[in-house]
């Protein structure tokens, strides 16, 4: 259906998909924050005393051990991996509904910055940096896909 059949209210049945996927994105991104926040909170020491100290230790943190994190911040370490791919799958299949479904293609790249900052490699810095390029390319692309299209024959005068 094209953008100028409408229905009653005035509103186009087209973008009923489109408003479905802020789900998909809000559940995506929750949980990419609870990742990230469980991450940094364990390569900074929060939850053991003898927690270790940089990425380096996260292995001691996720096995057996006196530097194993219990309670939440524990079972979000242990779970992160599989929690960031669900994330950034959801947050990928949000953007496939937006207005620009092309944006759901760099979405997926920057979910896996994400991943590979957060599990693929031992260096802090590398980790934060992967985390603000993640999320400052979920809020371009977020931005992005909201903004209306210039359609060309729509500025013209009849």
């Amino acid at each position: 259906m094209s953008p100028r059949h409408t229905t009653g209210n005035g509103s186009s049945s087209a973008c009923l998909p489109r408003r479905a996927g802020w789900w998909p994105a809000a559940l995506g991104v929750l949980g990419s924050a609870a990742c990230t926040v469980s991450m940094i909170a364990a390569a900074v020491g929060v939850g053991s005393a003898t927690a270790a100290t940089g990425m380096a230790g996260m292995t001691s943190t996720t096995g057996t051990g006196p530097g194993r994190l219990g309670g939440v911040l524990g079972a979000l370490v242990r779970i992160g991996p599989w929690l960031i791919v669900a994330s950034a799958l959801l947050v990928s299949a949000a953007f496939a509904l937006t207005r620009r479904p092309v944006t759901a293609i760099p979405a997926l790249v920057a979910g896996a910055v994400l991943y590979a900052g957060m599990y693929a490699q031992s260096s802090l810095p590398v980790m934060y940096a992967s985390i603000a390029i993640g999320y400052l390319a979920w809020a371009s692309l977020a931005l992005w896909a909201v903004r209306p299209r210039q359609n060309a024959t729509a500025s013209r005068s009849p």
